[in-house]
């Protein structure tokens, strides 16, 4: 288990990082683009997409890192009426609905909607890249790797829960034993 709590902290360090890079830059980029459209006249189109783009990647990244950091907003109306183990069957009912949906809507979803916007060329028109614009389906790209992101935190809290389980069977001796 300690292996796949330093991976965890691994994976929530890159992307507590990429999220603050990306704050950094979307800031620096609206302020460009406010003094560029009031002080210059001539307003940047670049930074106005990049901003939104980066938008769009702070909102979803940050959806995944707030899960894997159990920080998301959730109704605690039934789990704090049950006891441990059934806190933990709870945890791992809800954690599977959640890796079902994610799955199918972010994964294959998001997958769907990369590949569409790939094969169709749809382009960003204000950024260029070494003389080439943007394609849109590397923005939507954001999708399919949130969704493993919250994926992958779910299973590793199935299987937690799981092993937690395990060890409380393991420690409470069943009825009518001598121990």
């Amino acid at each position: 288990m300690s292996t796949i709590k330093t991976i965890n902290e691994g994976v929530n360090k890159v992307l507590c990082y990429t999220l603050t890079l990306f704050m950094v830059v979307m800031i620096a980029a609206v302020v460009w683009q406010v003094f560029t459209r009031f002080v210059l006249q001539d307003p940047s189109n670049f930074t106005d997409e990049l901003s939104r783009y980066l938008l769009m990647w702070i909102g979803i990244l940050g959806g995944a890192y707030t899960f894997a950091i159990k920080r998301h907003l959730a109704l605690e109306l039934l789990a704090p009426k049950l006891q441990r183990r059934g806190q933990l069957i709870l945890g791992m009912v809800i954690n599977a609905i959640i890796v079902i949906f994610s799955s199918v809507a972010f994964i294959y979803g998001g997958y769907v909607l990369v590949s569409s916007t790939l094969n169709h060329g749809q382009i960003s028109p204000g950024i260029i890249i070494f003389g080439h614009h943007l394609l849109i389906g590397y923005v939507y790209l954001v999708v399919p790797i949130a969704g493993s992101l919250i994926s992958y935190f779910g299973l590793v809290d199935i299987i937690t829960a799981a092993f937690e389980l395990k060890k409380k069977e393991v420690e409470i001796p069943a009825e009518g034993s001598l121990s």
